[in-house]
C-alpha cells in the first residue's frame, strides 16, 4: 500500500484542498481534507454503535488510541489474528492509530529513552518502540503515528527540548525501520516553543519516509492563535505534498484558524466535550444573507435549558441526521433530565453530522475561492465585539 496526497487547490494564503488516497487490498479509501478523524474512546465513537456511526455518511476515518487498549500488556485485543480495523468493526474506514489520547494531552508522566508514559484506566503504563511496533504490526492499521517524548512543561530548558527532539526522531526511525509492508507511518513535530528545534524537527522528520505530520497544539500558547503561531516554523518547512494533522484546534473558530495556515486534519475531541456537556451545535458556514442584515447568533444550544422543554423544533432546522429528523429539543430536553443515555446518543449523532457538513462546507468555499468571504460572515453572525475583530485579524488579514 502507497498513500497518496493530492493537492487539488491552493493559495497564497496557504489554504490547500487535498485528497488522500490509500490502496490496501485492492481496496481504496479516499479522504478528502480538509477533514476530521472521528474521535474514539476504547475503540468506540463515544455513545455510537456501528449502525449510528453508518448513518453519518461523511465519516471517513477514525482516530484510534493505544492508550485505551493496554491496561493490561500484551493487549488482549493483539490476539485478534485479523487486524484492527475488523476487531473494531471499522472495515470501510481509513483507521488512525496514536499512542495517546488527542483530548488527554496534557496528562504526562517523565518519558525515558526506553518508553513513553500513557494513562490507563487502571494507571500508568510504559510503551516502548519495540512493543509499539509489535503492536501496530498485529493491528495493521492503515495509519499509524511513531512515538514522541512531548514536553509539557511551561518554560522547560533547551537541553531537555533538543533531547524531546533527538529521541522523538530516533523512534521515527524505528517505526518506519521495522514497520511491516500495509501500514503508512506519520511522524510527530516536537521542539517545544523553541523556533530553532521546531525547525530542525520538521526538516528532519521530512527527510523520513513519513506518509504525514503530526503537530501537537496543547499546552502551547494561552489563545490558539499564539499556539499556531509557535507552530508555524514546523509548517514553515514542510513539504507542500503530504498532510498535516493537528492536534489541540477544535473550536469552529480554531478550525477555520487551523485551515487558513494550511492544515488538513483534525481531530474531533471537541465534539464529544459539547455532547458530554449537553449542548448541540447549531452554527454554519454556508450564511445566505447579505453581510450588513446579520444578527448576532448562538454557536451552540444547552439541552439542559428548561427554555426547550416544551420547544417542539428539531436540534437545528434543515439538518438531515437522524435525531433531526425524529426528534424534538423538547424531547433530548426530557432525555437529559432523566439521565437516559439516548440523550447523549442524539446529541453525538447530531453533533458529529454536522461537523461534518461544517469541515465539506469548508472545502467547498475553498474550491469556489470563497473561503475568506465565508470567514468573515461566520466571525459576523457568530462572534461578538473584541473577540470577533481578533479572530477576524488573525485568520483573514494576517
Amino acid at each position: 500500500m502507497s498513500p497518496l496526497f493530492n493537492l487539488l487547490k491552493t493559495s497564497e494564503k496557504s489554504l490547500r484542498l487535498g485528497r488522500l488516497t490509500l490502496i490496501k487490498n485492492q481496496e481504496q479509501k479516499v479522504l478528502d481534507t480538509p477533514n476530521l478523524l472521528a474521535y474514539t474512546s476504547r475503540g468506540c465513537v463515544p455513545h455510537l454503535t456501528p449502525d449510528n456511526l453508518s448513518s453519518i455518511p461523511l465519516i471517513g476515518a477514525i482516530n484510534v488510541t493505544l492508550e485505551h487498549f493496554i491496561d493490561v500488556q500484551p493487549p488482549p485485543s493483539t490476539q485478534f489474528p485479523y487486524g484492527i480495523h475488523k476487531f473494531l468493526n471499522f472495515e470501510e474506514y481509513l483507521v488512525f492509530i496514536d499512542v495517546r489520547d488527542p483530548g488527554n494531552l496534557n496528562l504526562m508522566s517523565n518519558n525515558t529513552d526506553k518508553h513513553v508514559s500513557v494513562y490507563t484506566a487502571h494507571g500508568v503504563r510504559q510503551v516502548t518502540s519495540d512493543s509499539y511496533i509489535k503492536y501496530m504490526n498485529i493491528y495493521k492499521p492503515d495509519i499509524f503515528v511513531s512515538l514522541v517524548d512531548n514536553i509539557t512543561d511551561e518554560a522547560p530548558s533547551l537541553k531537555r527540548i533538543k533531547r524531546s527532539v533527538d529521541r522523538t526522531l530516533r523512534w521515527l526511525d524505528d517505526a518506519i525501520y521495522h514497520v511491516k509492508e500495509g501500514a503508512q507511518v506519520f511522524g510527530v513535530l516536537t521542539g517545544h516553543k523553541n523556533q530553532e528545534e521546531r525547525i530542525r524537527s520538521a526538516q528532519e522528520t521530512a527527510k523520513r519516509n513519513v506518509a504525514g505530520f503530526v503537530l501537537n497544539g496543547k499546552c502551547l500558547g494561552s489563545t490558539s492563535r499564539e499556539c499556531v503561531d509557535i507552530l508555524k516554523p514546523s509548517i514553515n518547512h514542510l513539504p507542500p505534498n503530504k498532510p498535516r494533522l493537528v492536534y489541540g484546534l477544535g473550536t469552529p473558530e480554531d478550525i477555520l484558524l487551523g485551515v487558513s495556515e494550511g492544515i488538513d486534519l483534525f481531530d474531533t475531541s471537541y465534539v464529544l466535550k459539547m455532547t458530554n456537556a449537553g449542548n448541540a451545535f447549531v452554527f454554519s458556514l454556508d450564511i445566505k444573507n447579505d453581510l450588513d442584515s446579520f444578527n448576532r447568533q448562538q454557536q451552540i444550544i444547552s439541552l439542559w435549558d428548561i427554555n426547550y422543554q416544551n420547544d417542539a423544533r428539531p436540534l437545528l432546522a434543515g439538518c438531515q441526521c437522524y435525531s433531526c429528523k425524529n426528534h424534538t429539543r423538547a424531547y433530548v430536553h426530557h432525555l437529559l433530565n432523566t439521565h437516559e443515555m439516548l440523550a447523549t446518543v442524539l446529541l453525538m449523532s447530531h453533533n458529529l453530522f454536522h461537523y461534518t457538513k461544517f469541515f465539506k462546507d469548508i472545502r467547498e468555499s475553498i474550491n469556489q475561492d470563497m473561503f475568506s468571504l465565508k470567514v468573515e460572515q461566520f466571525f459576523r453572525v457568530y462572534s461578538d465585539g473584541e473577540k470577533e475583530q481578533k479572530n477576524l485579524s488573525s485568520i483573514i488579514l494576517n
